[in-house]
């Protein structure tokens, strides 16, 4: 593994050491990984953000052996990397989300950021300022490990969705076929027909295709005024090719009306005009591309010739055993976190319940909230005052499984805006109570939902809103030494409804509140949630 001479490493065992090193060090940000392992599986319009990091490291390795595999790093990218580790475990066990004009809502530090600073910071160890600028831009490029934010959907792809059935539509009726009004639906007879689903608007290949052009572009070296038309030509070229297919779906359609056979295979049909269309795309694409390179006015001129590198072995392999001890340690967690994770889903236990009485309130019903899987979200009871039948009941919910998060988030992700939001501090047995609170109005009934986490013998979470920004965060549950208790923050959620909803909220609001309160100046809610906070 060494060069001739013996103070210097191999090209071959810096590469090898620092993939190693990059890939150890992934446990730094395991959290992150996995919820970006996540969103690639369950999103499909965000699955193509899986490649991204493969195509960056090999991106950045050809930029390292351009420069000879120099191995001029430094320790200010070992600063960043343990900095960014020590940032991820405190953002697992606390909640800090900013929402703004109630559209747009990010978790502190987004998903994409952690990305470019690790590739940062791992540049930076192993090949030094040097690199980091010959390598800017696949680091950068690390930001499109997702693909489109949030709200591209309600802004872009539903529009798109709704412009791709109309398209497929119009061409039906230009071949004289009559279709119901559906508008995202075309039958063709009762049975058979085809839907226009989101996957269907040709916003997928378009992105497959942005993606590429933007590394061929880069490849290439095409200067900014290629650059930028290259991209949105290959962009175009996406959604093009997709209308293209649906006309020519509703053509084979139209032809299966009278062949069993066909209207059995219509699905295969799709993927194989889709597929070809694809490849027609990237056929064009190609020849496009490579047309613009041959012109050397388009074209960046190649980088000087790398100098003779240096390679020393010691401070080298020195980087390199921090990173792996910095991996080790926050691995322990990562792993642990694993292993009560499958034994918990193993053994899934049933959820303890809820009391039966909560000072003079008494259990009227109770319910749980779960996800296809089976998770429970939240495990729910309501309370009366037996003594006071008119009085608001109160819907008490503890989360037995999840981890820190607010609920008006998740009205904000539906689309369900509030007509209020505040801060509720109310007493309780258990001590004060810190909640984040939002007032709802959907035409049968008003409500207000408050919701808080409990952890460490105390209930506490906070929220601070602008005209436009909203800040969402709750304290740390434990404290940071890995060595801290094994016990996990319970989501509590608390509902109060009235059934006048022409009043303003100004007034209802109050009143709910006031109700709440007297419920939980009876509620000890550490008590209550104690049994739920062992892993």
């Amino acid at each position: 593994m060494r060069s001739p001479d013996s103070n210097e490493l191999s090209p071959r065992a810096v590469a090898a050491l620092a993939c190693l090193a990059a890939v150890a060090g992934l446990l730094t940000i395991f959290s992150s990984v996995r919820m970006l392992w996540t969103i690639w599986r369950t999103d499909d319009l965000k699955s193509m953000g899986m490649v991204v990091p493969f195509v960056c490291a090999a991106l950045i390795l050809r930029e390292w052996r351009r420069l000879g595999w120099e191995t001029q790093g430094t320790w200010w990218g070992f600063a960043v990397l343990a900095l960014s580790a020590a940032l991820m475990f405190l953002r697992d066990q606390t909640l800090f989300i900013v929402t703004i004009n109630k559209d747009w809502l990010l978790q502190i530090p987004p998903l994409p950021l952690v990305a470019v600073v690790y590739a940062a910071g791992m540049v930076l160890l192993f090949g030094g300022k040097r690199l980091l600028r010959a390598a800017w831009f696949p680091v950068l490029l690390m930001w499109a490990v997702i693909p489109v934010p949030q709200t591209f959907s309600r802004y872009i792809d539903l529009p798109l969705q709704h412009a791709a059935a109309s398209v497929a539509r119009a061409f039906a009726h230009a071949l004289g076929q009559q279709l119901t009004q559906d508008k995202l639906r075309l039958m063709f007879t009762p049975e058979f027909g085809m839907f226009i689903a989101p996957g269907c608007n040709g916003i997928r290949g378009a992105i497959t295709l942005g993606l590429a052009a933007i590394v061929v572009a880069y490849l290439y070296r095409f200067r900014w005024f290629v650059f930028a038309p290259v991209v949105i030509g290959a962009v175009l070229l996406g959604y093009l090719f997709n209308f293209l297919r649906l006309c020519l779906l509703v053509v084979y359609y139209k032809i299966a009306l009278g062949h069993t056979w066909w209207q059995n295979h219509a699905r295969q049909a799709d993927l194989v005009i889709g597929g070809c269309l694809f490849v027609l795309a990237l056929v064009i694409f190609f020849a496009v591309a490579d047309r613009l390179r041959r012109d050397p006015e388009d074209v960046l001129p190649e980088p000087a010739p790398a100098t003779k590198p240096q390679r020393p072995a010691r401070p080298f392999l020195a980087r390199v055993a921090a990173m792996l001890a910095l991996s080790a340690i926050f691995g322990v967690e990562a792993i642990h976190a694993l292993r009560v994770e499958a034994r918990y889903e193993a053994e899934r236990p049933t959820p303890a319940g809820l009391p039966q009485h909560i000072g003079s309130y008494d259990l009227v019903r109770t319910w749980t909230d779960t996800t296809l899987e089976g998770t429970v979200v939240y495990l729910w009871g309501e309370y009366a005052l037996p003594t006071a039948p008119n009085s608001p009941h109160i819907s008490l919910g503890l989360s037995p499984q999840l981890g820190v998060h607010d609920a008006e988030v998740c009205h904000i992700a539906r689309g369900e805006d509030p007509t209020w939001h505040g801060q509720i501090a109310a007493p309780s047995p258990g001590g004060e109570i810190d909640l984040t609170a939002a007032a709802y109005n959907n035409g049968v009934t008003q409500r207000l939902e408050a919701s808080s986490v409990c952890d460490a013998g105390t209930c506490r979470q906070y929220s601070e809103t602008t005209q436009h920004v909203t800040l969402l965060y709750a304290r740390p549950h434990r404290d940071l030494p890995m060595t801290a208790d094994r016990t996990r923050p319970v989501p509590v959620l608390l509902k109060v409804e009235s059934l006048d909803v022409l009043s303003p909220t100004a007034v209802v609001e109050p009143r709910l509140a006031a109700a709440l309160k007297q419920f939980l100046a009876q509620a000890n809610l550490v008590q209550i949630t104690a049994p739920y906070m062992l892993r």
